[in-house]
């Protein structure tokens, strides 16, 4: 069930989130400024995920970036954090833009450092585009039918309701962005540019079925990126990472 609160009273509600435990991402100086926080799902072990919205609420363009999936890939949830920090800030996003920030759509995973959610499931082999069962008792297990997991369909309905132009989903250990999806493929050079990064299309040790940047491009239409960052990120790469994705927002609104 999603929550939705607008200011006042937001930093109550951020501060309960907060108050899981996990570092998903938000410094405390963004507690007073996202125009919308949501509470999408609490998980199996308790594990909170949350959406906090910059911008207004009501912009034409929605750009929505998802710090962590996977529980052993915890960089980019530092760029969530610099970019709520900057948005906290005060920086100001381009006319009719607002951007979504997701800490991580994998809290159990995050605090036992797995790649997997509590159920041992992949939510990258669990969305519905292209779903099909495999990888049982492995680190790529695509859950027992497509959607099976909270987590799956708290971001699917997100991501349903708030209709993005843009989804930019944070991974390691690559160092690459993924232009796997032909929609997306200008966009990811560019933020490729950017981050100093390559850009190609990355495949699987077997097919990609179920991801989410799969449904996003196929059911939304919509740029569907995922970024690899490297195995260690250092600060200055956290701060290139997230300005390499505001300038994207700049650049989608030219």
């Amino acid at each position: 069930m999603t929550t939705t609160t607008r200011m006042p009273g937001v930093a109550a509600l951020l501060g309960a989130v907060l108050g899981f435990g996990l570092p998903i991402g938000f410094a405390s100086s963004a507690i007073a400024s996202p125009e919308v926080i949501e509470v999408l799902a609490t998980t199996e072990q308790g594990g909170v995920i949350s959406a906090v919205q910059f911008g207004p609420p009501s912009a034409a363009r929605q750009v929505v970036v998802i710090g962590q999936m996977h529980g052993d890939e915890p960089a980019g949830r530092r760029v969530v954090r610099e970019l709520a920090d900057r948005l906290a800030a005060g920086l100001q996003l381009p006319a009719d833009t607002a951007i979504w920030l997701v800490g991580t759509m994998n809290p159990d995973g995050a605090r036992a450092g797995t790649r997997v959610n509590a159920a041992g499931v992949d939510l990258n082999r669990n969305f519905p585009q292209g779903w099909r069962q495999q990888g049982r008792a492995t680190a790529t297990w695509s859950g027992p039918s497509a959607g099976s997991e909270a987590e799956t369909v708290a971001i699917s309905e997100f991501l349903d309701r708030v209709k993005p132009a843009a989804v930019l989903s944070f991974h390691q250990p690559f160092a690459v962005v993924d232009i796997t999806h032909p929609g997306s493929r200008v966009a990811g050079r560019v933020l490729a540019g950017w981050l100093g990064l390559p850009a190609r299309a990355v495949g699987c040790p077997g097919p990609c079925y179920g991801t989410l940047t799969g449904w996003v491009a196929e059911h939304h239409s919509a740029i569907a990126l995922t970024v690899e960052l490297p195995p260690r990120v250092r600060a200055a790469g956290i701060e290139r990472s997230a300005t390499a994705v505001l300038r994207l927002t700049r650049w989608l609104a030219r």
